[in-house]
């Protein structure tokens, strides 16, 4: 989960009342209503997810606070939800679920795609919003190395339905645990598909492109137009998906 206004409040006011634990490296790590039992790496987990995100992007803030707050508390913001991040220009957090930390495997995806949005935040924050910020998620699943099954998306993606970039955004931002889901699995598929097509470091170039309008940004970065590449995911979506069903 993104950038949210209400995240950097929450952040702010659970750092007040929480305990400190560490505060070494890149990362300040505090418990507030739930308790360090000391045996998670979190901080080794933490700063190896930093070198793999900054190692891309180069853009990860120097220093991030994270917060690990109880169960409970996370619940309230959402069920389904392990992590989220809050950004601006003078403060970056990471807001983790604290029975995530038991759950090593899956940890080291969370801390890699919760900083890839602070580290893109600092490139798409120039830029309206409903023309880039629908690649955001499918950035972070790709760039934190997230497991995922892309005929398996592709399989879902054909069960709800094609969204285009602007209804990617939208659905995203919706507190709809499944709308929100299918523009996520559309953000990642379509991302991923760019980014076998033409490499990582166009996307990158993409982000950091001064162009306004992302049509125009895509025909400078790509040499071609986004909705003729859009047409072919369609198709590629379509192809995948069937194979899978």
């Amino acid at each position: 989960m993104g950038w949210m206004a209400v995240s950097c409040t929450m952040a702010l006011l659970l750092l007040l009342a929480g305990t400190a634990c560490a505060d070494t490296g890149h990362f300040g790590v505090t418990f507030d209503g739930c308790r360090d039992t000391g045996d998670t790496g979190l901080l080794s987990v933490l700063e190896t997810a930093y070198e793999q995100v900054n190692g891309l992007f180069g853009t990860c803030p120097d220093h991030v606070e994270t917060v690990i707050i109880s169960d409970g508390a996370m619940d309230r913001v959402g069920k389904q939800v392990d992590s989220f991040s809050g950004w601006n220009k003078e403060f970056s957090v990471i807001i983790l679920r604290n029975s995530s930390l038991q759950r090593r495997s899956s940890l080291r995806f969370l801390g890699a795609h919760e900083l890839t949005h602070l580290a893109v935040n600092e490139l798409l924050f120039k830029k309206d919003p409903a023309e880039f910020h629908w690649m955001e998620e499918g950035i972070c699943t790709l760039a934190s190395g997230e497991p995922m099954d892309d005929a398996e998306a592709s399989r879902y993606i054909l069960e709800h339905g094609f969204l285009d970039t602007g209804e990617i955004f939208d659905a995203i931002k919706s507190e709809d645990c499944a709308v929100s889901k299918n523009g996520y699995m559309q953000s990642y598929s379509l991302v991923k598909y760019m980014e076998g097509r033409y490499g990582f470091d166009m996307i990158k170039k993409l982000l950091g492109c001064p162009e306004e309008c992302f049509d125009a940004a895509f025909r400078q970065c790509a040499d071609e137009s986004f909705a003729s590449v859009y047409d072919d995911w369609k198709a590629y979506v379509i192809s995948t998906g069937h194979a899978a069903a």
